[in-house]
């Protein structure tokens, strides 16, 4: 069945928080956070790949394009010039770290763009965007790709700002669908809300 939307699980942060380990690996109910991400978002696109270090992701994994660390703006360009990638028009950008993600993400964001013929669907939790958690359509590659290498900017706002961007309001639930693991604390805590 086509979706008509791809994925990207961004994994190429430092995991500076998490002490020594790097992140995708850290374990969480028995399985890495790597794991679950690709279990959630597997069923929800057409095709799946993941932007990170191909030693600690897998020989499929997508190294970014451009070295030296340029935050997951870079992620997201580096996905959108893969030739792994099918043909849908839209790519659906999600952290690695966010073991809770809906499984109703992507439909609901899908339809979000659609209505709209918007740039960039982004999930809005508690009156905060989650710009990690976004769909784009692939249309916006130049205006990416103008931010990252003229402008130099690796960040989401300015593009939120200058694209035609729709944000999906999603509701409160416990624990948070959008629960970033960022440090050992962060897993500990997920690890209680996975097995109260």
């Amino acid at each position: 069945m086509m979706i008509n939307v791809d994925g990207v699980i961004l994994a190429a942060g430092k995991s500076s928080r998490m002490g020594r380990a790097n992140k995708v690996l850290a374990n969480l109910g028995g399985r890495s956070l790597l794991e679950i991400a690709v279990e959630k978002m597997s069923p929800q696109v057409d095709t799946l790949v993941i932007n990170g270090d191909p030693a600690v992701c897998g020989e499929q994994a997508l190294a970014d394009r451009i070295e030296g660390f340029q935050g997951p703006l870079m992620g997201l360009y580096t996905a959108l010039l893969s030739e792994q990638l099918s043909r849908a028009d839209y790519l659906m950008m999600v952290p690695c770290d966010g073991p809770f993600l809906p499984d109703n993400l992507v439909a609901e964001l899908y339809q979000q763009i659609v209505q709209a013929d918007a740039d960039i669907a982004c999930v809005r939790y508690q009156g905060f965007a989650q710009p990690t958690f976004s769909l784009w359509h692939k249309r916006a590659l130049p205006d990416i790709e103008q931010a990252l290498l003229v402008e130099k900017n690796g960040g989401f706002k300015p593009l939120l700002q200058s694209l035609n961007a729709v944000y999906l309001d999603w509701p409160e639930q416990d624990p948070s669908p959008f629960f970033n693991i960022n440090s050992p604390e962060d897993l500990a805590l997920a690890e209680k809300l996975l097995c109260p």
